[in-house]
């Protein structure tokens, strides 16, 4: 009586094939244009911020909503530069201080922008590696592994 039927195929419902990691895609926003003017328009909030030397309240701001799912290069770009300019505004006595103001998503953020300096501006590294000790005295090892893991490049 507690035969059970091999015959069953109920099981059978799910799509394996949907969780293919070749068939994988990330739940990315389509922004279009939107993502570009949010982009410019920060990118100019920042630059504003930075003339009036807040440093700080520039480098939460460059480092908000950054562009992840937006399919336009140029828009992560733009980003990109508009972050890296905030940290090279930075003198090094300050970094300290300004890794302090951030919270865990605003640490991993700036590491992923660290980490693409490190790959598009090796000219750069020099004075990203001053951030990322600092960065990684806060957020930890797990900062690193968060940032390397995840798939949604900035």
């Amino acid at each position: 009586e507690a035969v059970v039927s091999t015959q069953s195929t109920g099981f059978r419902t799910v799509d394996v094939d949907a969780y293919d990691e070749d068939n994988y895609e990330d739940d990315a926003r389509e922004t279009g244009d939107s993502g570009a003017a949010e982009v410019t328009e920060r990118a100019n909030q920042v630059r504003g911020l930075l003339n009036q030397l807040k440093t700080k309240e520039a480098l939460k701001m460059a480092l908000k909503n950054p562009p992840v799912g937006n399919k336009d290069s140029s828009v992560k770009e733009q980003n990109y530069e508009t972050v890296v300019s905030v940290l090279k505004s930075f003198k090094a006595a300050d970094i300290d201080a300004a890794v302090a103001d951030l919270d865990m998503v605003e640490i991993d953020i700036l590491m992923k922008y660290l980490y693409k300096g490190f790959t598009c501006s090796p000219d750069k590294a020099a004075s990203l590696l001053q951030w990322h000790e600092k960065v990684v005295a806060k957020g930890g090892l797990g900062s690193i592994v968060r940032v390397m893991v995840d798939r949604k490049g900035i």
